[in-house]
């Protein structure tokens, strides 16, 4: 009895040692099927994005054909197969989705939330720097309009739930004459330049009404500004040379403008003048000081309604009265005459020139 007892002790600890052998033997097994795994087992991305994945502890020379990608819901992220273990997900709706990547026969998962793309206040104006031109109905007849040229810009702003408060322009009070900006942001040149400088520049300001600020800077050309620094340029390169005299400058310049202009009665425009190629003789005697001036001679025109044509300048040291502006047919007569210090002083009466700046008093 004791000798049966023994055996039937001894066979169930030969069964127990044989199972758990058999487990510790299983045991590696199963492990080793699990080693692969995702880089990463949940994403939220935007819709929109992108986002990297890979099938770790797999080779990245791996043949990609032995590893196989797929969304369960194409609608809301794709899945695109990258070179050995790696994928492409890209959200494309909002929603939830499950990426699977298939390798030796196992699948691996990754649960893709996507999100709406985050809204992004950013506004910006469609220009930060523009160039506007300017010129009056009159003068387009004689010089024209470039099509190509912008008379007007039209701002906007975008990237903003926000609406624009106020649109300004910012400078100076000479900034703020010539140029204006509308409501809804067309900017245009308002008052025109100077010959001498026929462009200049403002900044236009659009102001949200979250109390953001855009700027943008505007250069200003005016045309007939243009037109007219280019006659002037021409004039000098046409009939001054460096061996002339004052004198013969200041001729010159009273040659010119009689035999190039008519007269027009009650165009007192000098610029106008210019442009059209006629005036009276208020703009002839203007137009004579400009010139002069601008050869770098001392002139002043006498605006007294009596001076017809009257203009005074120094030359080579004295100082004459041209008279232009003649009512008659160009090329029309001029006058040059020598002033002694008593005639100016009589005609000065009536003009307000500056003695001081004629005979360097």
């Amino acid at each position: 009895m004791k000798k049966y007892r023994r055996n039937i002790f001894v066979i169930l600890i030969t069964v127990m040692l044989t199972f758990v052998t058999a487990v510790g033997y299983i045991g590696p097994e199963v492990k080793a099927a699990s080693k692969y795994k995702l880089s990463s087992k949940s994403v939220t991305i935007e819709n929109g994005k992108t986002y990297k994945i890979k099938l770790k502890r797999v080779s990245g020379k791996i043949n990609t054909k032995k590893l196989k990608w797929k969304s369960s819901k194409k609608s809301v992220a794709s899945v695109t197969k990258l070179s050995g273990n790696k994928a492409l997900i890209k959200g494309k709706n909002p929603g939830q989705t499950t990426v699977t990547a298939t390798y030796k026969g196992k699948k691996y998962k990754c649960l893709i939330r996507v999100n709406k793309k985050a809204v992004t206040d950013e506004p910006k104006l469609n220009a930060t720097s523009v160039e506007i031109h300017r010129i009056s109905d009159k003068a387009i007849p004689y010089i024209g309009k470039d099509p190509s040229k912008n008379y007007s810009f039209q701002f906007k702003v975008t990237g903003t739930r926000y609406s624009v408060l106020e649109w300004s322009i910012e400078g100076g009070k000479k900034e703020k004459q010539q140029f204006i900006v509308t409501d809804d942001g067309v900017v245009k040149m308002h008052i025109g330049n100077e010959y001498t400088k026929p462009s200049s520049e403002c900044i236009v300001r659009a102001k949200l009404s979250n109390g953001k600020e855009l700027t943008a800077k505007v250069t200003g050309i005016d045309d007939e500004a243009a037109y007219i620094r280019k006659v002037m340029d021409d004039f000098k390169k046409t009939y001054i040379t460096d061996s002339m005299t004052e004198y013969q400058k200041m001729e010159k310049v009273a040659w010119y403008l009689s035999a190039e202009y008519d007269y027009q009665l009650y165009q007192p425009s000098w610029g106008e003048y210019i442009i059209t190629g006629k005036g009276d003789c208020l703009a002839s005697r203007v137009a004579v000081m400009y010139f002069c001036r601008d050869l770098g001679l001392h002139a002043g025109y006498c605006p007294d309604y009596d001076a017809h044509g009257d203009t005074v300048v120094r030359a080579d040291g004295k100082v004459y009265l041209v008279t232009t502006g003649f009512n008659e047919k160009k090329p029309r007569q001029y006058w040059i005459n020598e002033m002694t210090r008593e005639l100016f002083d009589k005609r000065n009466t009536k003009n307000f020139l500056d003695p001081e700046y004629f005979w360097g008093e």
